[in-house]
């Protein structure tokens, strides 16, 4: 293998596949990453084997191979050198690279260790616009658990249905919901994916500015393949059975509220200073003419302001853990958010007042002393 390609794109490269590389690898192999040309590109993959990427970039080359090489050192050297063109050539197992003034080399691995990852060989089975996705999956990353002891939890779910598709993630103590439309669905199917892997996905379409995102499945590996312009990112689907949204999701309210975003999230912000010394807990008094948000810890002190807001049906006072709070309001994208809600006890339904359905979010209360 011979060949001649500018630090910045190599650069790029191992610096996008390096995200899949794992500190404690299981295997010896998985710490390189696998280097090969593929007529007047050369692709560059690294694997965990839950997740691969493979990225192509251009570059002259002079005779064709594949090898692997330590991705970390390979990335950090790269890295360090000066913005010109690369020389690599893979001498028996050693991998030369040089620039005009620099030379290194690197020790190598057979590229037959390495494992082989899927790629994509007809038109993907559905197109996103990153926009579109984007917003689905910040509006449902937050919501998934990041213990990876209930894995089904750690995913997003995204449901196939000739309406559209429909985006779902829950901790068991929150869950999110957006319904996306789209056209030309012809199947049902629904699967999960890594919460994780889709914030990467969304990552790499916005870092190379790719406008759409390609989804293939490969049904008999239980894998999915997400394509940008230059990229593959070859994930495994979560097996498991996800939560019954349909008896989470309330079907009616007593008391709905309407609230300025901006406002909120500066009300509950403040509140959380003092929340964090009394278990993350924000009291919410929803009254006529507003909301009263509440926090109180005993060895710091207390926090108390009023919002003005629409507030319909009954007077009431709900808590939730300030977290949750912050993290929806953070990825809601609208001006006013709605509330709703059946009592102290019953969950916490965020909405934007358009009513559309495009995205409802629930969060659990949690319960009132005294």
């Amino acid at each position: 293998m011979k060949l001649t390609i500018l630090k910045e794109n190599l650069n790029r490269a191992l610096l996008t596949v390096n995200r899949v590389i794992p500190i404690k690898p299981q295997l010896p192999i998985l710490s390189n990453v696998l280097i090969k040309t593929a007529g007047s590109e050369v692709k560059v993959a690294g694997t965990n084997l839950e997740t691969g990427i493979q990225i192509a970039v251009g570059a002259k080359i002079e005779k064709e191979g594949e090898i692997t090489v330590p991705g970390r050192l390979l990335t950090e050297f790269v890295s360090s050198l000066p913005s010109e063109k690369i020389d690599l050539e893979l001498d028996k197992e050693i991998l030369k690279i040089k620039t005009n003034t620099i030379s290194a080399n690197f020790n190598t691995i057979s590229a037959k260790e390495f494992p082989q990852l899927a790629t994509v060989s007809n038109k993907a089975d559905i197109q996103f616009s990153l926009e579109g996705l984007e917003k689905a999956i910040a509006r449902t990353a937050f919501a998934a658990s990041i213990d990876e002891g209930r894995p089904v939890l750690t995913g997003i779910k995204i449901k196939m249905q000739k309406i559209g598709l429909q985006f779902l993630a829950t901790d068991g103590y929150r869950l999110s919901i957006v319904n996306n439309e789209m056209k030309n669905l012809s199947e049902e199917k629904e699967f999960i994916f890594s919460a994780k892997t889709l914030v990467e996905v969304i990552r790499i379409a916005r870092e190379e500015k790719s406008e759409m995102i390609g989804l293939s499945l490969i049904d008999d590996k239980n894998q999915a393949i997400f394509t940008t312009e230059a990229t593959e990112i070859v994930t495994r689907l979560i097996d498991g059975e996800f939560p019954n949204i349909e008896k989470i999701v309330p079907a009616s309210f007593k008391t709905r509220v309407v609230l300025d975003k901006e406002a909120f999230l500066q009300s509950v912000k403040i509140a959380s200073l003092f929340a964090r010394g009394a278990s993350n807990i924000i009291k919410l008094k929803l009254e006529k003419k507003g909301v009263t948000l509440m926090a109180n810890a005993p060895q710091v002190g207390e926090n108390q302001d009023f919002i003005e807001a629409k507030v319909e049906g009954e007077e009431m006072e709900i808590a939730f853990n300030y977290r949750f709070l912050l993290d929806l309001l953070n990825n809601f994208s609208e001006k006013e958010v709605a509330l709703e809600s059946s009592g102290s006890l019953n969950p916490g339904v965020f909405k934007p007042v358009s009513g559309n359905g495009s995205f409802l979010h629930i969060i659990m209360p949690v319960r009132l002393q005294g």
